[in-house]
């Protein structure tokens, strides 16, 4: 049976969202046909990177996730890197070519002073890395990839960028990793269209992840309300969200709360409008999900958004930030949804969830459906990425 690699720096079942989840799902998607390693670290927390895992192997699943202490996490010296990123990006927001001017070392210091620096697990892959058939990265943004991928002795590797928009995707040492990387595996169209447009690089092809399909049945709750799920914090769009919707409640007072779930990293302020439920077991956030007249996604920044399909596959409408290109296109190629750009876009797109009659918001609710059934099945997606491993396995 060939062995194939997994490399994301975290993995635990407690984690749930983003690189975290799609490494381990195309993992358990893989462990039927091959012997699947997950290479990580014994870190859980991406802000400090602390070794607060046991260091070794566990098996879970049909999976080996082999775990590897953190020499270097992130302190105050990072913080102080990305503050000068970013404000060296915004001083170079015209820049017709759109990259950092930072010198190569720099983007490097950069990129370990994040963490995690990981050198078992480089040392690991410099050693055995001929033992796997293929060997998949993600994501983009971290030494495990960065510093990974260079320890391979082959060429049967490929990274799943998860990339945004965000300053340090304009790094020039990323453009230079994406186009000697073997094969890049895309979550979506925008996706790919932002590497093209970041990284001049049109190559790759898309993979995506499955999302939960199966519909249950609606939370009931006392009054009609929207749905956010995920991390919340600034970097998600949430603050903004908050704002907005308090304005909102205040300028067309009626009984419409807005819900949230997940780590709240902000501090929420709950109100009669405003409701912060805590970490809910996936069973409860799918019938949240399709009992809310709008999941509200405020994001700018994202590479497929897990929560957002999840929601779609309940028949609910999205109401999506149009700074998102990937969360735009689902509501373009699916029909269904609203797309809102600042405070008073956010506004109208509420307003326009309320309107929806029955049989319009039906429809939306099929198309919605229809749409995640026809790209994000189980079978669909494995089927894939079995024939991206093949691949790297004949290179």
């Amino acid at each position: 049976m060939k062995r194939v690699a997994i490399v994301v720096p975290r993995c635990h079942e407690s984690l749930v969202g983003g690189a975290e989840a799609l490494g381990w799902q195309y993992a358990t998607l893989l462990a039927d046909e091959y012997a699947v390693d997950v290479l990580t670290t014994t870190a859980s927390d991406y802000v400090s990177w602390a070794n607060d895992l046991p260091e070794g192997v566990e098996r879970r699943d049909g999976v080996a996730i082999h775990r590897f202490r953190v020499a270097r996490g992130r302190d105050g010296y990072f913080h102080d890197l990305h503050r000068r990123l970013l404000a060296h990006f915004a001083a170079r927001a015209d820049a017709s070519d759109g990259r950092v001017a930072w010198p190569e070392a720099l983007q490097e210091e950069f990129i370990r002073s994040q963490g995690p620096v990981c050198p078992d697990l480089i040392a690991h892959l410099a050693r055995a890395g001929d033992d796997y058939a293929a060997v998949i990265f993600l994501t983009y943004l971290y030494p495990t990839t960065y510093d990974g991928a260079r320890a391979l002795p082959h060429r049967r590797w490929a990274i799943v960028p998860t990339l945004h928009d965000e300053p340090a995707g304009h790094f020039g040492v990323f453009a230079q990793m994406a186009r000697h990387t073997p094969r890049l595996l895309w979550n979506t169209p925008a996706e790919r269209r932002l590497g093209a447009r970041l990284w001049n690089v049109d190559a790759g092809n898309l993979v995506a992840m499955t999302v939960a399909t199966q519909t249950v049945a609606p939370a009931r709750e006392s009054t009609p309300y929207l749905l956010y799920s995920g991390r919340i914090d600034t970097h998600k769009g949430c603050a903004m969200l908050l704002d907005a919707f308090g304005s909102y409640s205040r300028e067309r007072p009626s009984d419409l709360r807005l819900l949230l779930t997940g780590a709240d990293k902000l501090g929420v302020q709950q109100s009669e409008h405003v409701r912060y439920l805590g970490f809910v077991s996936d069973e409860r956030k799918l019938a949240l999900m399709a009992g809310a007249l709008a999941f509200v996604h405020p994001s700018p920044y994202e590479s497929l958004s897990i929560v957002a399909l999840e929601a779609m596959a309940q028949g609910t409408p999205i109401v999506v930030n149009g700074e998102c290109e990937t969360l735009a296109d689902h509501v373009e190629a699916s029909g269904s949804g609203f797309v809102f750009r600042g405070e008073a876009g956010l506004h109208a797109a509420i307003d326009a969830v309320r309107a929806l009659d029955a049989p319009a918001r039906a429809e939306q609710a099929r198309r919605a459906r229809a749409y995640v059934l026809d790209h994000y099945s189980r079978e669909q997606v494995r089927a894939r990425l079995i024939a991206e491993i093949e691949a790297l396995a004949a290179n």
